[in-house]
């Protein structure tokens, strides 16, 4: 088994996102596609990081870089947050994603105090949406035609996870102090 960190993201991880972020294979899920270049992408992690709504971590397998993971647009007063998950390609197959869901879920509920996390996925990604199922999450609806990528319009399924079920899924009792 391998050994899955998530460490909170900073600046000096943007040359890691970069290796990934134009990849074309890991690019197509993404609602906008399209050379970013590495000044448009430290602008964009730098507002990520001085968000308040927004958790963004790097994932490492075996002390290697792996990918990213976030909890995203928290609604405080909901306590609830969207799910990003990408990992690079030569993790893929092996398995961590579940891994890596399990350690942000365990952020998310145990940290964060969120009550639901909630994520996108593209209809056609049997994948991703069986990795998810797997992991916890149910599916919740269909966002008809939700984004338009090479011209086309999609339609994504939004999937979510509730803390009671997440409690339930992974054997985990609720913290006893909760903020």
């Amino acid at each position: 088994m391998a050994d899955v960190f998530l460490k909170p993201t900073t600046l000096s991880d943007i040359d890691n996102i970069m290796t990934w972020v134009n990849d074309p294979e890991i690019a197509e899920y993404f609602a906008s596609l399209g050379n970013i270049t590495r000044e448009q992408e430290t602008e964009y992690l730098e507002k990520m990081l001085a968000s308040a709504n927004d958790r963004l971590f790097s994932i490492f397998v075996d002390g290697v870089y792996a990918g990213q993971c976030s909890l995203n647009q928290i609604h405080w007063p909901s306590r609830n947050a969207r799910l990003f998950l990408v990992l690079k390609k030569k993790f893929h197959g092996r398995g961590l994603a579940r891994e890596v869901i399990a350690a942000v879920l365990r952020i998310a509920f145990d940290e964060l105090a969120l009550n639901k996390v909630w994520l996108i996925v593209r209809e056609k990604n049997e994948k991703g949406r069986h990795v998810y199922r797997k992991a916890g999450f149910e599916t919740e609806g269909v966002l008809r035609e939700e984004y338009r990528v090479k011209g086309k319009f999609v339609n994504m399924v939004r999937m979510a996870i509730l803390e009671r079920e997440y409690r339930q899924w992974y054997h985990q009792k609720p913290k006893e102090v909760r903020k």
